[in-house]
């Protein structure tokens, strides 16, 4: 209980209160911290999905699981860009921080996941994504960090590509059929 207001605010809200940002508002370091941040939990979900999906439906896992290591690398290569403008220090920002973003329903902390809302999932992620990285190469200046980002909008886009070809392959091959079957 905090004595001064009578209420049980811990300290931290009482200083700092949350407070969005408006992503216009926002500048290249911060920018792509929020890349970096966004890339770091997109693979960290696929990850998640992966390890939770892979007994039971081991091919949706190994789709993820590839997912999870080129979100990863899209990750390591804004982190060096980062690094080599602005240093070490990755300023904190997350997409709860940046009014206009999505809020997502955290449909990997469900108890049963099924492979075709998984798979829905990716698809509005790696969309969500995609429009990013458009609207955040009008917010930076360097052009070294615009083509990063344009690169980056153009392969998310073809993420969503890869996983609908991968995920018709793996249904024309017997494999997710029998997945989607076992629900």
């Amino acid at each position: 209980m905090d004595h001064h207001t009578g209420s049980s605010f811990s300290l931290l809200s009482r200083y700092r209160p949350h407070v969005s940002r408006s992503f216009s508002d926002l500048g290249e370091r911060e920018v792509l911290a929020l890349a970096i941040s966004l890339e770091e939990e997109d693979s960290r979900i696929y990850r998640d999905y992966a390890e939770r999906m892979k007994e039971k439906y081991p091919e949706t896992a190994s789709i993820l699981q590839s997912m999870h290591e080129v979100e990863l690398a899209h990750h390591h290569r804004l982190l060096e860009v980062f690094q080599g403008r602005f240093g070490e220090h990755i300023p904190y920002f997350r997409r709860q921080d940046v009014k206009g973003f999505i809020k997502r329903k955290p449909i990997w902390l469900n108890i049963h996941l099924k492979p075709k809302r998984v798979r829905q999932d990716v698809m509005a992620m790696e969309a969500e994504s995609r429009r990013f990285y458009q609207q955040a190469v009008d917010q930076v200046r360097s052009p070294e960090v615009r083509t990063l980002l344009q690169e980056l909008a153009a392969v998310e886009e073809d993420h969503q590509d890869i996983f609908v070809e991968e995920v018709k392959k793996k249904k024309k091959s017997g494999a997710l059929a029998k997945e989607d079957e076992s629900r």
